[in-house]
């Protein structure tokens, strides 16, 4: 009996592959954040690790890098999580309060329904939290799963040679010279968009603090933090935190407080956000902001809070990868 034609056999193996890569892609998908955000967090550590690794070995370099990263990511959640786990009880004790909120009201008038509102909203919280707190918990061991797997995934990149890289280079199906080009604009997307985002966001943030201490209210570095990070939400952003505080001080008639708060948290963050973001787009990688928006709020949906960055990152990939197929065809 004869065997199969060599285009049969050509077609079966390539038929082979692409089933046996599906079910490793359906296997991995729950993980497919960690592994992605090993691309990320090796191309953004790339250029300290070359200055490392020319100094000290390439083993202890990759694990010095994985342990800065994971310090500066890790110490700054872990005094958030401190300070929002202290503040917790007053929190829960101050909104079951029934004469929550304990400032006199307006009897009618805008005011009135502003304050009407905000016990409400009080009143669902404290309503939401026993199953809020379980469901944040599930989705922190997810998150702390996936962190893991991205730091182990950006050791073995830093780790392995460039041959093991150029390797894997070869697997791509686009000529030598269009995979450096995809190279080198990965690595420039995924660092404008990066130190873009958590710049941004720390510049908003520290407007917002300087804001709530203006205006007299406690704790200004710890809601600066806070809004630093709600500033990565898309659409509601840090108007999560400084729009309570500015109807807080509306309701309360500390107008002085309000027009800072609506200065430092609504008319100046935007501004800071426009301005370094095209900055650092145009010294470090030509992003348009729209991909940045439009690959947030997709990532968001897919990957969660991760998906702030890989969603952009993988946005501006597919436009890459399309100028860089248009020009080989």
């Amino acid at each position: 009996m004869a065997g199969p034609q060599p285009q049969q056999a050509k077609w079966g193996a390539r038929a082979l592959v692409i089933v046996t890569g599906a079910l490793i892609g359906v296997g991995l998908a729950p993980f497919a954040v960690g592994l992605l955000g090993a691309i990320v967090l090796y191309e953004v550590s790339a250029r300290p690790f070359d200055w490392l690794v020319r100094r000290i070995p390439r083993r202890a370099a990759a694990s010095l890098t994985v342990a800065v990263v994971l310090a500066l990511v890790g110490l700054p959640a872990i005094w958030l999580t401190g300070q929002v786990i202290e503040r917790l009880p007053a929190a829960r004790a101050a909104l079951a309060n029934p004469h929550f909120p304990r400032f006199e009201l307006p009897k009618s008038g805008f005011l009135s329904e502003i304050g009407a509102r905000a016990a409400d909203a009080a009143s669902a919280v404290v309503a939401w939290l026993p199953g809020g707190v379980l469901s944040i918990g599930q989705s922190a061991a997810w998150a702390l799963l996936n962190w893991s797997i991205a730091l182990l995934g950006l050791y073995y990149l830093l780790a392995s040679s460039s041959r093991d890289r150029d390797r894997f280079a070869r697997l791509i199906p686009l000529s030598p010279r269009s995979v450096d080009t995809l190279r080198i604009r990965l690595r420039e997307a995924t660092q404008a968009i990066v130190v873009g985002t958590l710049l941004s966001a720390a510049v908003q943030g520290a407007a917002i603090g300087a804001g709530f201490r203006f205006a007299g209210i406690s704790d200004a570095l710890f809601w600066g933090v806070f809004a630093s990070i709600a500033t990565l939400i898309p659409v509601v952003g840090n108007a999560l935190v400084w729009l309570p505080a500015l109807v807080f001080m509306l309701v309360e008639q500390r107008y002085d407080g309000a027009l800072a708060i609506g200065i430092f948290g609504g008319v100046l963050p935007p501004l800071i956000d426009r301005v370094i973001r095209s900055v650092v787009s145009r010294r470090m990688g030509q992003v348009h902001p729209m991909i940045t928006l439009v690959g947030a709020l997709a990532g968001m949906r897919v990957a969660g809070v991760a998906g702030l960055v890989l969603g952009p990152v993988a946005l501006a990939m597919f436009f890459a990868l399309l100028e860089i197929y248009s020009e080989e065809n």
